[in-house]
């Protein structure tokens, strides 16, 4: 149990080295030369679609901040001064989201993406690497922008001024959050599915932290850069994208859902519903062309702290009253809600300007929920294991209660039947590969008369002591009923248990099975016939076998007739006779 300990912790510990060393060597990158790199920030200017291109209608404001447009305009202008100098190889690193916009040096277009006109679905997120003129240093640069959603017109975050290499370095720099995390969080979510195959695993709570995880990944996906460079589908990607966040927080209530104690399920339950109200009303609404999953996100944000605070008090009642899942899942929860949070803010409320999000980061604190129900998990099935072991020595010993005579130790009838049913199938076609030998105590009855029932009871266990002295574990000894017993011997013909029969013989009026009276028994001695053979065959032959040695004298062995069976029935009915 302490390997497998052992190894839960390590399948934490070694994803997370890992992705810790990939960040070092991605960091410690040797770029290539570097130009005159530049963020255009500061002052710029804006003026609506409405007023015109005309110097006096330009309003200042600081990038990358949103210019204070009205909520009814859906197109801007933004316009800066390039440095006089420009990189070798200049380009501008631009990121959009919801966003169709042209490119303007002085009265020149260098560059156009959608139409500046509604689109379904609206223009997904994308980043976009502009290659600037040779001469392009100190004109004017215009950005003409249109959105339907008010809270991302004239957006662009940071926009930076660098060589074309640069730019592309920059791009992948930006995706360390995501390059480091992923394999963690893969980490995590297989560890989850292989424990989740256990039967002592609680299958609802890994359900739902499976699709937890799962959706985490695909939105860490949507959120890297390079995912441009492999499909260059920016609606489908930002769609994708904003289902994984309204998903992200409905799921994580799902999970807090089944640890937190009974009486604050519902209170959960119902952050849950509000969720997928939501989820609900972005897609339809999407769907009808109102941009939905972009409008809905500003109501989603709000209520995200509120709701998670919901959520938080109810983990925290139940961690109060001594609940260790739900203290195991309030590590993740506050770093997550407040990480998606920040991101709320920086991203559309543009309150805070960020490259990238604050989510990813929070991979490490999911490690403190999975390390925990991982070795919960571990303990589950130590007991479940050590409850098993009892439960099968408590069923073997039932078993062998059922098939054991109590006073004898030997097998009942019930477990000669259940083996002798075995060795004719093994041993169907075959002829002779195992013999039985039928003991019978002479006079057994005289001395029960004689001396009672406790010296028989006596004698019985005596007898059949000695005779399991003299078999081997292998052979399976029987009492047949009152005084008689069977052995059945595997592998064993006919002239081999006569031997076996006659040296048992011997021993048994060797022994002083009890000290009042002498002992001696018959035996009889059948084999199996093959294919012709039958079970109730075989026993009726082994029991007239013993029935002629104790008609001819009792002590003595006797064997079915070999060849002649005819001759064994007719001196068997004149014996009787």
């Amino acid at each position: 149990m302490r390997a497998k300990s052992a190894r839960g912790w390590m399948a934490i510990v070694l994803p997370l080295l890992t992705s810790l060393t990939l960040l070092l060597m991605i960091l410690a990158l040797p770029f290539v030369r570097r130009g005159v790199a530049a963020e255009l920030e500061g002052r710029w200017y804006w003026q609506t679609e409405n007023e015109g291109i005309e110097e006096s209608a330009w309003h200042s404001f600081d990038f990358p901040h949103t210019p204070p447009v009205n909520s009814e305009d859906d197109k801007v202008w933004l316009k800066t001064l390039l440095p006089a100098e420009l990189p070798h190889d200049a380009s501008l690193l631009i990121q959009t989201r919801d966003q169709a916009f042209e490119l303007w040096l002085d009265n020149e277009c260098i560059y156009k993406y959608g139409e500046l006109k509604p689109a379904f679905m609206s223009y997904g997120q994308r980043w976009h690497i502009v290659k600037l003129p040779i001469d392009g240093g100190g004109k004017e640069l215009r950005i003409h922008a249109y959105s339907a959603s008010a809270h991302s017109l004239g957006y662009f975050g940071k926009v930076w001024l660098d060589s074309d290499v640069d730019q592309v370095l920059r791009i992948f720099r930006q995706d360390v959050p995501y390059v480091m995390n992923i394999p963690l969080a893969g980490f995590m979510l297989v560890m989850i599915l292989i424990y989740a195959t256990s039967p002592a695993a609680p299958k609802r709570l890994y359900k739902s932290f499976i699709a937890f995880m799962t959706v985490f990944l695909v939105w860490m996906v949507c959120a890297t850069n390079s995912k441009q460079y492999v499909l260059d589908a920016p609606v489908f990607w930002r769609f994708l994208m904003q289902t994984a966040e309204y998903l992200l927080p409905l799921l994580a209530n799902l999970v807090i859902f089944q640890v937190v104690d009974t009486g604050y399920k519902r209170i959960v339950r119902g952050t849950v519903f509000i969720y997928i109200l939501l989820l609900l009303g972005a897609i339809l609404t999407e769907l009808l062309g109102f941009n939905g999953m972009s409008r809905g996100q500003v109501a989603f944000y709000v209520l995200l702290p509120v709701l998670e605070g919901i959520a938080l008090y109810a983990i925290w009642r139940s961690a109060h009253q001594g609940n260790m899942y739900a203290r195991a899942v309030s590590v993740p929860l506050v770093f997550m809600a407040g990480a998606g949070t920040i991101d709320g803010i920086s991203l559309y409320g543009h309150k805070v300007v960020m490259e990238g999000y604050m989510l990813p980061y929070t991979t490490l604190s999911l490690c403190v929920f999975v390390v925990f129900i991982v070795r919960h998990q571990i303990k589950r099935e130590r007991n479940l294991m050590t409850r098993n072991t009892g439960l099968q020595q408590e069923v073997s010993q039932a078993m062998e209660k059922a098939t054991r005579d109590n006073l004898t130790k030997c097998y009942n009838r019930n477990k000669l039947e259940e083996v002798l049913t075995e060795e004719i199938f093994r041993h169907q076609r075959e002829e002779e590969p195992f013999s039985l030998i039928m003991l019978d105590i002479d006079f057994f009855k005289q001395v029960n008369d004689t001396f009672g029932h406790e010296v028989g009871d006596e004698v019985l266990a005596g007898f059949a002591q000695v005779v399991r002295d003299h078999i081997k574990k292998k052979d399976l000894f029987v009492r047949w009923g009152g005084e008689e017993f069977i052995i059945l011997f595997q592998h064993c013909t006919g002239d081999e248990a006569v031997m076996i029969a006659e040296r048992l013989r011997v021993q048994v009026s060797m022994a002083k099975i009890h000290e009042r009276c002498n002992i001696t028994c018959s035996i009889g001695v059948a084999s199996w016939h093959g294919v012709t053979d039958s079970a109730t065959q075989l026993l009726k032959r082994v029991d007239d076998a013993l029935y002629t040695a104790k008609r001819t004298g009792r002590n003595r062995v006797c064997r079915e007739p070999q060849n002649n069976m005819h001759w064994f029935k007719t001196l068997y009915n004149e014996e009787s006779e």
